[in-house]
């Protein structure tokens, strides 16, 4: 919660949310327990997000780096073309003018919850329980237990194929 501080810590550097910042948290944390932020008119529910997106920085999202300068400084990689001031970049730098590679192509995602507190799995551990065992489990049937999908269409089978062939990884 924002009220608990301004600054999280994130590796080794803090967001601090400004007077504006805080207060604009703390309003729509209010409003939204009387009006989801949807059913706001577009403007106000367009700032009801923006409050959101202060939130989660300061409280939820860690950083994937122990520090600041890994996601570059105006310094460091400075800007080429002026118009990602205000327009987006096809490899996603300068999102953030702060921290120009800050969500652009090959730089890790933000955590919910910090780096020293994840772990490494074991081997014992990914295979606890054992994903064969499960699957057996749940998706096993017997041949007299077939049950016809009739309110499923071929664009729902196309999404479902499309969707197993992410996860394979070999």
């Amino acid at each position: 919660m924002v009220d608990q501080a301004d600054a999280v810590e994130h590796g080794n550097y803090s967001v601090k949310l400004s007077l504006f910042q805080n207060t604009a948290v703390s309003l729509f944390k209010w409003v939204n327990k009387y009006i989801a932020w949807h059913k706001l008119p577009t403007l106000v529910g367009t700032f009801n997000l923006l409050a959101f997106r202060y939130e989660l920085r300061a409280n939820n999202l860690y950083d994937g780096y122990t520090t600041k300068s890994a996601q570059g400084s105006e310094a460091v990689e400075p800007m080429t073309d002026k118009r990602f001031l205000t327009a987006r970049n096809s490899d996603g730098k300068w999102n953030s003018l702060e921290m120009p590679k800050m969500g652009c192509i090959g730089m890790r995602f933000g955590r919910n919850i910090p780096r020293q507190m994840a772990k490494k799995p074991t081997e014992e551990d990914m295979f606890s329980p054992n994903p064969r065992l499960v699957s057996d489990t749940f998706m096993k049937r017997t041949a007299d237990e077939f049950k016809p999908a009739t309110t499923l269409n071929l664009l729902a089978a196309a999404w479902i194929q499309f969707q197993v062939h992410d996860w394979c990884v070999i």
